[in-house]
């Protein structure tokens, strides 16, 4: 038998998530599948950047991948994340949306329908403005990306055939620095950061499985309307 009550609007698995994750950072690296436009699921990890003060999940994309354009197409996504001490899942279902550049062509109106998606207020919301994103996505390029994975931006869109790339591997970009005097260099990372987008997911419904209770506990908390309910299900 399952047991069931209502929650506050504030997610109550907020709680319970940021204190598994936030002590440590070995616990960044999260599967997210996504649906292709025929339908069929495609998983890949990704690394957990954030949680919003409007409980979003924050992660990184480039452009010019595959994931921008399954989310297009229908934003529906699915997390599972393990957590190998003390022994957690986390299952999160949601929607994604890629958050556009400020300086991307339609950006304003792409924006709009972005905000609707993630249920944003721009008026009861900080994430409701464009300014807030863009300098999140500053803020992640500059401090927590590696030389190495911003040089990536800058290299051949990813997937495409090396025999349709006339540049040899050896001389693609390696690593790029946050920020350059030097006219080449920060040319190059003017290209990069253009294909560098934030990705944001809101979660409407999420699991939490506790292996090393005993009994072990499955928790089930799903978003009707504005409100989380939580349900507790056999593991």
């Amino acid at each position: 038998m399952s047991v069931s009550s209502a929650v506050a609007p504030k997610p109550e698995w907020v709680e319970k998530f940021e204190s598994i994750v936030k002590p440590s950072q070995d616990y960044t690296t999260y599967a997210l599948s996504t649906l292709n436009p025929e339908g069929k699921p495609k998983v890949r990890h990704v690394i957990h950047r954030d949680l919003t003060p409007s409980a979003l999940f924050l992660t990184t994309t480039d452009t010019r991948m595959q994931k921008p354009v399954h989310l297009r197409h229908d934003p529906t996504v699915e997390i599972a994340w393990w957590i190998v001490e003390p022994a957690v899942q986390f299952r999160i279902t949601g929607q994604a949306y890629v958050i556009p550049p400020a300086n991307e062509a339609d950006s304003a109106s792409k924006f709009h329908d972005i905000l609707t998606g993630l249920g944003l207020d721009p008026d009861k919301n900080v994430e409701g403005k464009p300014e807030w994103w863009e300098g999140q996505r500053k803020l992640l390029w500059d401090k927590a990306m590696s030389g190495h994975l911003r040089g990536s931006f800058g290299r051949p869109p990813p997937g495409t055939p090396l025999s349709e790339i006339e540049q040899k591997p050896e001389d693609w970009i390696s690593s790029l620095p946050n920020d350059s005097d030097d006219p080449k260099v920060k040319k190059d990372i003017e290209y990069a950061l253009s294909h560098f987008a934030l990705l944001a997911i809101k979660p409407t419904g999420f699991e939490l499985l506790e292996l090393k209770a005993t009994p072990n506990k499955r928790t089930q908390w799903t978003l009707k309307g504005d409100e989380w309910v939580r349900v507790e299900v056999a593991p």
